[in-house]
């Protein structure tokens, strides 16, 4: 795959803005949407994460429905739908009716992660049960049970029929930053896609795994495999590190175990930094995409090469919905369809 043919895509995690409220950051979602079809990108994803105020995207199913009706060409998705939160046969019904709705535009990304922390988790699922990592691939099968029919008899579940779900299963992708995930992916036949944005040190050995260990399955007869990166680009050197450091900030105040409100341009300008924070963030965007056009360039064109990629996913954490839009039009502009 060359790097002016290869499919681009978008996670997007319905940020709010500062001094924004939940609907400005829906609205903006949308807008990001359409102008990532105007652009031509394949795909649009949407995150799951739960009690975080500066982010919006705790229901994906929901903010995908919204994101369907609002555009007509591009794949919508979820980057991902966070199973171990879910029953499966709800997961079956809610994306059996998003299918019904919008027809194949539909993709479900499932990942593993809770998104969350174990408390939000316990409020989610309102049990422990099914919570642990060697119970992750049972849920996937028996939500591939409720898309495709085929469960065991012995399975308790193989007497119930999702509908919508039954004969509507979308297109699935197993969502991972880790090795584990890579191999449940090969060992199901799924296309992958790996959080490259923020697990970027264990890239190109998941993907290797992936590759070396693949099945052949229902979707694929070869491995698919798609990176997620952080972009954040502008023609103005200073306008990249304005549109970044809040993303920056954020990201620290969570690493001390805080729940960050929105951060604006001015509070991160204004922040001093100390070299230890200095080295993390450095250390963090050194494998990612963040700078000019050439710049930015540059640093996928590498990835691309090094990662053997087949798609890849725009994770844009700049500041403002402006500031995500031109960072799509710069990669659209980079990288044009065929």
């Amino acid at each position: 795959m060359t790097s002016t043919s290869i499919p681009l895509n978008v996670l997007d995690l319905a940020s709010r803005p500062a001094g924004g409220s939940n609907a400005d950051a829906v609205a903006g979602t949308i807008r990001l949407a359409q102008q990532a079809e105007r652009l031509g990108y394949r795909r649009f994803w949407v995150a799951e994460h739960h009690g975080m105020p500066a982010i919006a995207s705790s229901a994906p199913a929901v903010l995908i429905a919204g994101v369907a009706a609002a555009t007509e060409r591009i794949r919508v998705g979820s980057g991902g739908v966070m199973l171990p939160n879910h029953a499966p046969l709800v997961v079956a019904e809610q994306f059996g009716t998003l299918r019904a709705l919008y027809g194949d535009r539909i993709d479900l990304g499932i990942g593993r992660a809770p998104g969350t922390d174990g408390a939000t988790a316990m409020a989610l699922r309102r049990s422990a049960e099914g919570l642990g990592v060697d119970d992750f691939p049972q849920q996937l099968l028996d939500l591939f049970g409720f898309f495709y029919g085929g469960m065991s008899d012995a399975n308790p579940l193989h007497g119930i029929t999702a509908v919508p779900g039954l004969g509507d299963a979308p297109q699935v992708w197993l969502l991972g930053s880790s090795g584990y995930s890579a191999q449940v992916a090969a060992a199901l036949g799924l296309p992958f896609a790996f959080a490259h944005h923020f697990a970027g040190e264990n890239t190109e050995a998941a993907l290797d795994l992936y590759r070396s260990r693949f099945e052949p399955g229902e979707q694929l007869t070869q491995p698919h495999a798609m990176i997620a990166v952080n972009v954040v680009s502008d023609d103005d050197p200073e306008r990249v590190r304005a549109l970044s450091l809040p993303g920056q900030l954020s990201f620290l105040r969570m690493r001390r175990g805080l729940k960050p409100q929105p951060v604006s341009v001015e509070e991160a300008l204004a922040y001093e930094f100390s070299p230890a924070e200095e080295e993390f963030i450095a250390a963090r965007n050194a494998r990612q995409a963040i700078g000019t056009p050439d710049q930015v360039k540059a640093r996928l064109d590498a990835l691309i090469a090094s990662t053997g990629v087949d798609e890849l996913m725009v994770s844009s954490g700049a500041a403002t919905v402006d500031g995500r839009i031109r960072s799509l039009e710069i990669v659209a502009d980079l990288y044009p369809a065929e």
